[in-house]
């Protein structure tokens, strides 16, 4: 059993989370990791990977690490050909499944009802009711992919289907095991027949993990297959798989483009998994979200 817990992390109120759900536990805030002691001496770390990458490989008595973020990109360049130094588990699942379907959801209503337009004739003070404002699709309507059946994809496919709508998926099996866990996809698409998928969808959901596999994914001509239905792409995971130049002329065909903001890693959510992973932990049980080297998350 780890008899502190260090903790690396600029996540607001973490600290005080964390002692809420695991009371018995003795946290530990890291401030200087350079000259941290109790750090580099803790069995069990929880960390944002952009503050703890530079140390990797100089932390000596760590058995787990959990990290508070879902992306590895921060930290996978620093493997190259090295073994992972111990075990490292992401944040990912049902949390960010949740928050990142609602920011799919309001983009969706937002987009199809044109609620922006409404805001914009509310400072005008005029009073309008045309276009899409008044004639407008459901999510009921649509069929929708999403590019990505992980935890988060397939939370995400649930919620959209919950809703109505008619789901296609992308992902990198060969087939969907048999079972309910993906009873809300309509048909099951591969790598080598994304353009098929395309071509369906009202929307395309990207969910999709930063890989060799995803790099470029969406690039070149293959979002010429969008054209007869005019596909709305919302990308909510990793940013490889459409190049800078791609994306400066989707900017400049009027797209909308927010920050990396559709999950952000919540104090609260992270301290709910940690609980769970610790307790998996101290009883000696696997761990959920392993990072894997060579998937490359």
């Amino acid at each position: 059993m780890a008899s502190v817990v260090s903790v690396l992390s600029k996540t607001p109120n973490l600290l005080k989370e964390l002692t809420r759900v695991l009371p018995s536990v003795t946290f530990h805030e890291v401030q200087d990791p350079e000259h941290d002691t109790q750090f580099k001496q803790s069995a069990v770390l929880v960390c944002d990977f952009d503050l703890v990458g530079k140390y990797l490989y100089d932390l000596p008595n760590t058995k787990w690490m959990q990290g508070t973020w879902a992306g590895v990109d921060k930290i996978m360049p620093l493997f190259q050909n090295k073994p992972l130094p111990y075990q490292i588990t992401r944040f990912t699942g049902d949390h960010f499944g949740r928050i990142m379907g609602e920011y799919v959801v309001a983009n969706i209503v937002n987009h199809e009802r044109d609620l922006c337009e409404l805001r914009d004739y509310q400072r005008k003070k005029q009073w309008h009711k045309e276009g899409k404002i008044c004639d407008y699709r459901v999510i009921s309507d649509l069929t929708i992919g999403v590019l990505g059946l992980g935890n988060i994809g397939s939370r995400i496919g649930k919620i959209l289907n919950m809703l109505g709508a008619r789901i296609l998926a992308l992902g990198r099996r060969p087939a969907l095991p048999a079972g309910d866990d993906y009873s809300h996809v309509s048909r099951y698409h591969t790598k080598e027949t994304l353009p098929s998928l395309l071509k369906e969808c009202d929307y395309i959901i990207s969910v999709l993990p930063s890989t060799r596999e995803t790099n470029g994914l969406l690039d070149n001509d293959i979002l010429k297959n969008c054209s007869d239905k005019k596909s709305v792409l919302i990308n909510i995971g990793r940013s490889n798989t459409l190049s800078e130049n791609s994306l400066i002329k989707a900017i400049q065909n009027k797209i909308t483009i927010t920050p990396h903001v559709s999950g952000m890693s919540r104090a609260k959510d992270i301290a709910e998994q940690f609980s769970n992973n610790y307790n998996l932990y101290i009883n000696q049980q696997p761990l959920p979200a392993v990072v894997d080297i060579t998937r490359g998350y």
